[in-house]
């Protein structure tokens, strides 16, 4: 794709107020980091029906409403397409109608993401800084993340099967559609401020408060561990 469309991660934005960040011809090797890594993300999000599908698919309308790239044919048969996934996915039209996605369909849909992310930050004709797009993706993302090096810190492989998701922390307390319903409106909403930030204040603002909200999430998640004093 990047060789094919010569579309990569150039800049980052001004993330720490001493201007763009320009990655020069490094920016092939980092937008393929990336882009597996956003890959990986979605894949292991991929634990409850509709969960990677449904995250992935209010990342791409918020990436398309917001930039101006809902105009594309493209981005909106990858929506329509992920749309109609969920609906038989989640058994809308009954049980006897499910699919699943597998390993293969949760990468191609995190491939999807991040490319249409990668695209939409670097093309001229969008308007939309490249930190605003960890917003979007900000559940699968900080999930991931904090799982491999929680799992890295306990001696396991980081891609070692476990129930320490935030969907399976979730489902200790809520049912499993429940739970679904809480992290959309979570990426939903978190999108949502995402834009709002980028509209009313700069990148650097945007960056600190994404690294606050990471920090919050991991202690809420439990991947930091806090100190009490009595």
């Amino acid at each position: 794709m990047i060789f094919s469309t010569g579309v990569y991660l150039e800049s980052l934005g001004n993330l720490f107020g001493f201007g763009d960040i320009n990655l020069g011809l490094f920016g092939i090797p980092f937008t393929i980091f990336c882009v597996v890594g956003v890959m990986n993300a979605f894949n292991m999000m991929d634990g409850i029906n509709g969960l990677c599908s449904g995250c992935a698919m209010l990342a791409l309308i918020l990436i398309g409403f917001y930039s101006g790239f809902i105009y594309d044919s493209m981005l909106v048969l990858i929506i329509g397409s992920t749309l109609g996934f969920i609906i038989f996915n989640l058994g809308f039209l009954g049980k006897k109608r499910g699919v699943f996605l597998g390993d293969s369909g949760s990468n191609l849909i995190g491939f999807w993401v991040a490319w249409i992310a990668v695209y939409a930050s670097q093309n001229q004709n969008y308007f939309i800084e490249p930190i605003t797009m960890l917003w979007f993706i900000s559940i699968p993302l900080l999930d991931c993340i904090g799982l491999i090096f929680s799992r890295i810190k306990k001696g396991l492989s980081w891609s070692t099967a476990g129930r320490d998701h935030i969907h399976h922390k979730l489902m200790k307390r809520f049912s499993s559609r429940q739970t679904l319903i809480i992290i959309l409106a979570i990426t939903f909403i978190t999108g949502l401020f995402g834009i709002f930030i980028e509209i009313i204040a700069s990148s650097v603002v945007s960056s600190i408060l994404f690294l606050t909200y990471a920090m919050m999430y991991y202690v809420l998640m439990g991947f930091v561990k806090t100190k009490t004093f009595n």
